[in-house]
């Protein structure tokens, strides 16, 4: 009804990012890549690493010989080069791998199917499919002056790629269960515009007169999106081209030109590519792939039995979406009839004095003539407010949502009572991610062992750089190394302290160890390390320091003694000739201050005498010399015993 509430708590919003978020952020680290190329273990190179034989080569039967010391070779020797020389071609492999992803932008197609399987519940990621690309090149060019100068060039290359597809376009074989493998094949389709549909034809294996023909016809709706019941409104002046990847009838091949008319086993199964416009074939080839897998993997977020496709975080939460939804309407409708009261009023008892029956503040109403009670025209009502109960219902939904979709708030930062302790709020994230930890172990499997296994399976079959090829395994690192790193990086830091410790000291490389301390942290130690130079001379002095013969303790320990002694006589000295400055300082300042009293004295007295006696100015004087020469004498006398003191030693 118009008058009742139509807000919406997008709830699934929220928890759908969230989980998103947190699984990208696991799976696709920036500073690490979630996967790695190892060397097939082999158990017999086990045993053959601990045995101390002489190794004979295989053909000759003679004793093998290292060519750099001219010594025997054992059997684990032989077997130790042979494994190193697997690990880096295994490197190298895995080098070249992720240089393709890296051009194809592959993480940032892993979010994409991601986001997929977070709302739809299924994310489809093909791969690898080459394409053709220009990429720029700044090249030197010499001019007609003889002069260097850089060019820059498009230069056109074939590599494989990754794309997400979207899974609204993506229609795998509906008989193949929970696995799209096991079907026959799987449709996909795009939309192109006419300017799409030209580029087509610079591509090789397009063929130009079925291209010609699509386009004189123009966009028309395709049969095949019909069939696959794809009722979706068609946009006008767009094509749609179906791509079909998986099994064909030999006839078909030949029709198309891709293979030669002849007996075809029963048994034999050929698995190629078919492109559609407008119902008609542009482009078919055979699957480059020898095993003739399909390049498509589909990440499935919440299984759902005997279907290739899966349920998202808005599917498990859409009954708490409405329970929340229903009890915030009923919130706001029943605040907005609480939030103040019903009037009832008879309107021939009272009339407004200004003539308006609006509600305002310090209003005046007159009661007529017959009304002796004014409540008998004028009554108000309350209605209960049932805020407690609405909120307890709000607060229930949000809780069974986080139960239901396995996305509790503190993976989205709100603590609310955990506990303050490292090991108790550790014990409460590793509760918190148990769903987590399942969603990477299926991206895992689903998505980055299949996927890279292919793009293995392509650069043994195309590449030509022999120094790369061996039998190895795909290492999917989401759930074994990439989901524990919170853990590692504190284990870093304890094992940093180990590292001080000599008894353990010794197993540890400490500059490594701290190196991926900065790393877990995300600190690159390029950023803080001193130059190499400067730390190898640092370990030399450090080395030349170690080997100086040491001293003695003892020795040590006297020399030490006698130079606090040294120190604190001299610390006495010092002391004792400051107090001795001071005295003299202070008597010094004293006989100034007597010299000045006696002088005022002398002209007191003089002053006195010349006015008691009526002396004469002359015998003043005289008088005057003579004391004079007596203090003179005192003085001197005075001074010459201070001096006598000190020479002596006896002080002042």
């Amino acid at each position: 009804r118009p008058t009742r509430s139509t807000v919406y708590i997008n709830l699934t919003k929220q928890k759908t990012n969230a989980a998103e978020a947190r699984v990208s952020e696991i799976l696709l680290p920036t500073d690490d890549r979630n996967w790695l190329l190892k060397p097939t273990p082999v158990p017999e190179m086990a045993r053959l690493m601990k045995n101390e034989q002489t190794a004979l080569d295989p053909q000759t039967g003679q004793a093998m010989v290292d060519p750099q010391t001219g010594q025997p070779l054992k059997v684990k020797d032989v077997a130790k080069a042979v494994q190193e020389e697997a690990r880096i071609k295994a490197d190298a492999m895995q080098r070249e791998i992720d240089d393709k992803l890296v051009e194809s932008d592959y993480n940032g197609e892993s979010r994409k199917i991601i986001h997929d399987a977070a709302v739809f519940g299924a994310g489809v990621l093909k791969g690898p499919v080459v394409t053709n690309r220009n990429r720029k090149a700044w090249n030197k060019r010499v001019d007609g002056f003889g002069e260097t100068i850089h060019v820059l060039e498009f230069v056109q290359e074939t590599r494989p790629a990754s794309f997400r597809v979207d899974v609204r376009n993506f229609w795998p074989d509906p008989s193949c269960g929970e696995s799209i493998h096991n079907g026959r094949g799987a449709f996909e389709r795009q939309q192109l515009t006419a300017k799409q549909v030209r580029d087509l034809a610079k591509q090789p294996g397009y063929m130009r007169e079925q291209l010609r023909k699509v386009l004189e016809e123009g966009p028309t709706r395709s049969k095949a999106g019909i069939n696959l019941g794809d009722d979706r409104d068609h946009t006008d002046g767009v094509y749609e081209m179906w791509e079909y990847w998986g099994e064909v009838d030999h006839e078909d091949m030949v029709t198309c030109g891709v293979l030669e008319d002849g007996e075809v086993d029963v048994l034999e199964s050929i698995s190629a590519c078919v492109v559609m416009i407008n119902d008609t074939v542009v482009k078919a080839f055979l699957n480059p792939l020898e095993d003739g897998a399909l390049p498509y993997d589909v990440y499935v977020w919440e299984k759902i039995a005997d279907r290739w496709y899966g349920a998202g975080v808005p599917c498990a939460m859409r009954s708490q979406q409405r329970v929340v939804n229903s009890a915030w309407r009923a919130l706001m409708d029943n605040m907005g009839v609480s939030s103040g009261p019903q009037i009832v009023i008879k309107r021939q008892g009272i009339v407004p004095a200004d003539k308006r029956w609006e509600l305002t503040p310090r209003k005046i109403w007159y009661a007529a003539e017959d009304i002796d009670d004014v409540r008998k025209a004028f009554t108000a009502f309350e209605f209960n407010s049932h805020q407690a109960e609405l909120t307890a219902i709000i607060k229930l939904g949000t809780e069974l949502s986080d139960q239901e979709t396995g996305v509790p708030m503190i993976l989205q930062g709100d603590k609310g009572a955990a506990p303050e302790t490292v090991g108790g709020m550790q014990m409460l994230m590793n509760s918190a991610t148990v769903v987590l930890r399942r969603l990477v172990k299926q991206y895992d499997d689903q998505i980055t062992r299949p996927h890279i296994r292919r793009y293995y399976d392509y650069e043994m079959a195309f590449n030509e750089d022999e120094e790369i090829k061996g039998d190895y395994t795909i290492d999917a690192r989401g759930s074994s190394a990439l989901l524990v790193r919170d853990i590692q990086n504190q284990a870093f830091l304890n094992l940093l302290a180990a590292g001080a410790n000599p008894v353990y000291g010794i197993y540890l490389d400490t500059q490594k160890l701290f190196e991926r301390a900065l790393q877990a942290q995300h600190i690159d130690p390029k950023d803080v390390f001193k130059p190499e130079e400067e730390i190898e001379q640092i370990k030399l002095q450090q080395k030349q320091a170690a080997s100086q013969p040491q001293p003695d303790p003892k020795v040590q320990a006297v020399q030490i003694k006698a130079e606090a002694d040294m120190a604190r006589v001299k610390a006495q000295n010092e002391g004792d000739l400051l107090e001795l400055n001071t005295r003299l300082a202070i008597a010094k300042e004293q006989q100034e201050q007597r010299i000045i009293e006696l002088q005022h004295q002398e002209r007191i007295e003089s002053m006195k005498l010349a006015m008691a006696q009526n002396i004469s100015l002359e015998k003043i004087r005289a008088m005057l010399g003579s004391v004079a020469i007596k203090e003179r004498g005192k003085r001197e006398m005075f001074a010459a015993e201070r001096e006598l003191r000190l020479q002596t030693g006896q002080g002042i």
